[in-house]
Protein backbone atom coordinates (compact mmCIF):
# COMPACT_ATOMS: atom_id res chain seq x y z
CA UNK A 1 0.00 0.00 0.00
CA UNK A 2 1.61 3.23 -1.23
CA UNK A 3 1.23 6.64 0.84
CA UNK A 4 -1.61 8.04 -0.98
CA UNK A 5 -3.77 4.67 -0.30
CA UNK A 6 -2.75 4.62 3.58
CA UNK A 7 -4.13 8.36 3.48
CA UNK A 8 -6.62 7.37 1.88
CA UNK A 9 -7.71 4.53 4.07
CA UNK A 10 -7.22 6.95 7.64
CA UNK A 11 -9.49 9.18 5.99
CA UNK A 12 -12.25 7.17 5.23
CA UNK A 13 -11.73 5.34 8.99
CA UNK A 14 -11.88 9.05 10.12
CA UNK A 15 -15.24 9.67 8.14
CA UNK A 16 -16.64 6.60 9.34
CA UNK A 17 -15.89 7.20 13.46
CA UNK A 18 -17.23 10.48 12.75
CA UNK A 19 -20.51 9.22 11.07
CA UNK A 20 -21.02 6.57 13.80
CA UNK A 21 -20.76 8.64 16.43
CA UNK A 22 -22.87 11.59 15.29
CA UNK A 23 -25.51 8.70 13.76
CA UNK A 24 -25.64 7.48 17.87
CA UNK A 25 -26.11 10.81 19.11
CA UNK A 26 -28.36 12.07 16.90
CA UNK A 27 -30.00 9.87 15.10
CA UNK A 28 -28.67 8.91 10.92
CA UNK A 29 -32.48 10.69 9.79
CA UNK A 30 -31.10 13.92 11.33
CA UNK A 31 -27.61 13.57 10.90
CA UNK A 32 -26.96 15.16 7.29
CA UNK A 33 -23.48 15.24 4.84
CA UNK A 34 -22.67 18.48 6.07
CA UNK A 35 -22.41 18.33 9.26
CA UNK A 36 -20.27 14.44 9.04
CA UNK A 37 -17.39 16.91 6.64
CA UNK A 38 -17.40 19.50 9.55
CA UNK A 39 -16.79 17.24 12.21
CA UNK A 40 -14.89 15.14 10.57
CA UNK A 41 -12.46 18.19 9.36
CA UNK A 42 -12.80 17.07 6.06
CA UNK A 43 -14.20 18.96 2.69
CA UNK A 44 -17.63 17.87 1.53
CA UNK A 45 -15.85 17.03 -1.83
CA UNK A 46 -13.50 14.74 -0.25
CA UNK A 47 -16.35 13.51 1.76
CA UNK A 48 -18.44 12.60 -1.81
CA UNK A 49 -14.99 10.88 -3.21
CA UNK A 50 -15.43 8.19 -0.56
CA UNK A 51 -19.20 8.28 -0.26
CA UNK A 52 -21.71 8.75 -2.77
CA UNK A 53 -24.58 9.76 -0.18
CA UNK A 54 -25.38 9.53 3.29
CA UNK A 55 -27.41 5.82 3.15
CA UNK A 56 -24.14 4.75 1.28
CA UNK A 57 -21.88 5.73 4.40
CA UNK A 58 -24.52 4.25 6.52
CA UNK A 59 -25.17 1.11 4.78
CA UNK A 60 -21.00 0.17 4.92
CA UNK A 61 -21.01 1.06 8.73
CA UNK A 62 -23.35 -1.59 9.42
CA UNK A 63 -21.63 -4.35 7.47
CA UNK A 64 -18.69 -3.57 8.91
CA UNK A 65 -20.43 -3.10 12.97
CA UNK A 66 -21.62 -6.58 11.86
CA UNK A 67 -17.92 -7.95 10.64
CA UNK A 68 -16.83 -6.97 14.30
CA UNK A 69 -19.63 -8.21 16.30
CA UNK A 70 -20.11 -11.45 14.80
CA UNK A 71 -17.86 -12.16 11.70
CA UNK A 72 -15.07 -13.16 14.04
CA UNK A 73 -16.52 -13.97 17.31
CA UNK A 74 -18.65 -16.96 16.33
CA UNK A 75 -15.93 -19.16 14.67
CA UNK A 76 -13.91 -18.61 17.37
CA UNK A 77 -15.75 -21.86 18.64
CA UNK A 78 -13.97 -25.08 19.65
CA UNK A 79 -15.42 -28.40 20.01
CA UNK A 80 -13.43 -30.06 22.23
CA UNK A 81 -14.52 -27.39 24.86
CA UNK A 82 -17.74 -26.40 23.69
CA UNK A 83 -18.92 -25.00 27.04
CA UNK A 84 -16.13 -23.14 27.42
CA UNK A 85 -15.74 -21.71 24.12
CA UNK A 86 -19.31 -20.94 24.24
CA UNK A 87 -18.79 -19.21 27.46
CA UNK A 88 -15.74 -17.05 26.27
CA UNK A 89 -17.53 -16.39 22.59
CA UNK A 90 -20.58 -14.67 25.44
CA UNK A 91 -18.07 -12.83 27.28
CA UNK A 92 -16.44 -11.29 24.42
CA UNK A 93 -20.11 -10.20 23.45
CA UNK A 94 -20.14 -8.33 26.92
CA UNK A 95 -16.67 -6.61 26.11
CA UNK A 96 -18.75 -5.09 23.08
CA UNK A 97 -21.09 -3.94 25.31
CA UNK A 98 -18.72 -2.61 27.82
CA UNK A 99 -16.36 -0.95 25.92
CA UNK A 100 -18.12 -0.53 22.01
CA UNK A 101 -21.76 0.14 22.69
CA UNK A 102 -22.29 1.79 19.65
CA UNK A 103 -21.20 -1.06 17.63
CA UNK A 104 -24.84 -2.97 19.29
CA UNK A 105 -26.78 0.64 19.38
CA UNK A 106 -25.94 1.11 15.43
CA UNK A 107 -27.47 -2.12 14.57
CA UNK A 108 -30.50 -0.96 16.53
CA UNK A 109 -30.40 2.15 14.47
CA UNK A 110 -29.99 1.46 11.19
CA UNK A 111 -32.73 -1.69 11.06
CA UNK A 112 -35.23 1.31 12.13
CA UNK A 113 -33.87 3.57 9.47
CA UNK A 114 -33.58 0.85 6.55
CA UNK A 115 -36.92 0.13 7.51
CA UNK A 116 -38.01 4.02 7.10
CA UNK A 117 -36.56 3.57 3.06
CA UNK A 118 -38.76 0.02 3.30
CA UNK A 119 -35.68 -1.46 2.28
CA UNK A 120 -33.97 -4.63 3.99
CA UNK A 121 -30.62 -4.83 5.47
CA UNK A 122 -30.07 -8.19 3.97
CA UNK A 123 -30.64 -6.75 0.27
CA UNK A 124 -27.17 -5.02 0.57
CA UNK A 125 -24.41 -6.30 -1.75
CA UNK A 126 -21.81 -5.77 1.00
CA UNK A 127 -23.89 -7.70 3.38
CA UNK A 128 -24.16 -10.90 1.07
CA UNK A 129 -20.58 -10.53 0.18
CA UNK A 130 -20.24 -10.54 4.02
CA UNK A 131 -22.38 -13.63 4.27
CA UNK A 132 -20.65 -15.76 1.89
CA UNK A 133 -17.99 -14.98 3.87
CA UNK A 134 -19.35 -15.94 7.39
CA UNK A 135 -20.74 -19.12 5.27
CA UNK A 136 -17.09 -20.20 4.27
CA UNK A 137 -16.45 -19.86 7.97
CA UNK A 138 -19.33 -21.77 9.28
CA UNK A 139 -18.63 -24.28 6.81
CA UNK A 140 -15.59 -24.73 8.15
CA UNK A 141 -16.95 -25.47 11.75
CA UNK A 142 -19.03 -28.31 10.03
CA UNK A 143 -16.20 -29.82 8.19
CA UNK A 144 -14.46 -30.14 12.02
CA UNK A 145 -13.82 -34.06 13.04
CA UNK A 146 -16.52 -34.86 15.73
CA UNK A 147 -19.54 -36.85 15.79
CA UNK A 148 -22.44 -35.31 13.93
CA UNK A 149 -25.04 -35.28 16.46
CA UNK A 150 -22.60 -33.23 19.18
CA UNK A 151 -21.69 -31.27 15.82
CA UNK A 152 -25.67 -30.46 15.25
CA UNK A 153 -26.23 -29.83 19.15
CA UNK A 154 -23.18 -27.80 19.81
CA UNK A 155 -24.01 -25.62 15.98
CA UNK A 156 -27.70 -25.02 17.51
CA UNK A 157 -26.44 -23.79 21.03
CA UNK A 158 -24.31 -21.43 19.59
CA UNK A 159 -26.78 -20.26 17.06
CA UNK A 160 -29.52 -19.70 19.54
CA UNK A 161 -27.35 -18.68 22.47
CA UNK A 162 -25.56 -15.47 20.48
CA UNK A 163 -28.68 -14.52 19.26
CA UNK A 164 -30.09 -14.43 22.18
CA UNK A 165 -27.71 -12.78 24.65
CA UNK A 166 -27.35 -10.07 21.57
CA UNK A 167 -30.70 -9.02 21.65
CA UNK A 168 -30.81 -9.22 25.17
CA UNK A 169 -27.79 -6.58 24.85
CA UNK A 170 -29.37 -4.67 22.27
CA UNK A 171 -32.41 -3.76 24.20
CA UNK A 172 -29.97 -3.23 27.11
CA UNK A 173 -28.51 -0.46 25.30
CA UNK A 174 -31.18 1.37 23.89
CA UNK A 175 -32.33 1.21 27.54
CA UNK A 176 -28.90 3.29 28.61
CA UNK A 177 -29.15 5.54 25.78
CA UNK A 178 -32.34 6.33 26.62
CA UNK A 179 -31.90 7.09 30.04
CA UNK A 180 -28.79 9.45 29.36
CA UNK A 181 -26.19 6.76 28.18
CA UNK A 182 -24.16 5.74 31.12
CA UNK A 183 -23.87 2.52 32.19
CA UNK A 184 -24.03 1.85 36.12
CA UNK A 185 -23.22 -0.80 38.23
CA UNK A 186 -26.70 -2.66 38.44
CA UNK A 187 -26.49 -2.68 34.52
CA UNK A 188 -23.00 -4.69 34.62
CA UNK A 189 -24.68 -6.80 37.01
CA UNK A 190 -27.63 -7.52 35.30
CA UNK A 191 -25.56 -8.00 32.15
CA UNK A 192 -23.74 -10.74 33.79
CA UNK A 193 -26.53 -12.51 35.28
CA UNK A 194 -28.23 -12.85 31.80
CA UNK A 195 -24.78 -14.66 30.58
CA UNK A 196 -24.79 -17.03 33.59
CA UNK A 197 -28.73 -17.59 32.90
CA UNK A 198 -27.74 -18.93 29.31
CA UNK A 199 -24.55 -20.67 30.52
CA UNK A 200 -26.75 -22.55 32.98
CA UNK A 201 -29.39 -23.60 30.00
CA UNK A 202 -26.35 -24.51 27.99
CA UNK A 203 -24.83 -26.62 30.78
CA UNK A 204 -27.89 -28.43 31.23
CA UNK A 205 -28.39 -29.35 28.29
Amino acid sequence: MNLREKQQQLTRSLIKDTALELFCTQGIERTDMTQIAGQAGVSRRTLYLHYKDKEDLAAELYVDNLEQMFGQLLFDFDFAQPVQSLEKILDQYLELREHQESLIYYDALFGVYYSTLSKNPAELPDFRKAMEVWYSRYISLESASVAPEHQKKWLDLLQKSTHLYFMYLQKAVILSHQRGGAVTEEDRATDRQFKDFIMSGVRAT
